[in-house]
């Protein structure tokens, strides 16, 4: 399933590329809302699942039905369920606001989902995405926060020094903000799309996926 995840992240990638080198949907600095990120992701994880029984739902009622998660998707083919929340890192609180997302998905009984006739499955997976503009030193040190500093692919630091004083940090500081799960056993990724995209210089796409 590793596989597939990554597969899935490096589709939506796909998706980003070819939307933005000829389409650009915001202005006056709008940036890109959190549903995009779940919309474009939700269709390449079906994509990479291939499974033509995969059923997804955005806006997922969950267990208190007050509240929803961003995404859900369910593969038959697998007998997996996957729980998605996605976030804007734009301002520093929402870094603690993917971290309660994690934990509620996580820590939630999650027994309810055989109202929804969702009852074979054997798998359970929740999928942070996020998005960041590497604008400033805080939002530059997102990928590091996200991946850990030795896990940063290298294509993020086209417009910079990968180490600057060759410290070591085998894991991200958000494994170790996560104590609700083994987070730094989780597949991480991210993305600079300005690689590839001069409309979206500071653009930065992030996925990790852990199976609870």
């Amino acid at each position: 399933m590793e596989s597939i995840l990554s597969d899935s992240f490096l589709n939506m990638v796909k998706i980003y590329k070819s939307m933005l080198q000829i389409f650009y949907p915001a202005r006056d600095g709008t940036g890109f809302t959190e549903s995009n990120q779940v919309h474009i992701y939700v269709n390449s994880l079906i994509e990479s699942l291939d499974d033509s029984s995969a059923v997804f739902w955005l806006e997922f009622p969950w267990e208190n039905k007050k509240h929803h998660i961003d995404a859900f998707v369910y593969s038959p083919r697998y007998k997996s369920v996957f729980y998605i929340e996605a976030k804007r890192l734009s301002i520093s609180k929402k870094k603690g606001q993917i971290i309660n997302d994690i934990t509620r998905i996580v820590k939630a009984d999650r027994s309810f989902l055989k109202e929804y006739s969702i009852e074979n499955f054997e798998n359970e997976y929740v999928i942070a995405l996020a998005d960041v503009w590497l604008e400033t030193k805080w939002k530059k040190s997102i990928p590091e926060w996200w991946c850990g500093f030795d896990r940063v692919p290298e294509q993020l630091f086209g417009w910079e020094a990968k180490q600057s004083d060759n410290l070591v940090k085998p894991s991200s500081v958000l494994d170790n903000e996560l104590t609700v799960t083994n987070w730094s056993t989780a597949c991480k990724h991210a993305y600079w799309l300005g690689e590839v995209c001069g409309k979206v210089p500071n653009y930065c796409v992030l996925m990790a996926s852990q199976k609870i």
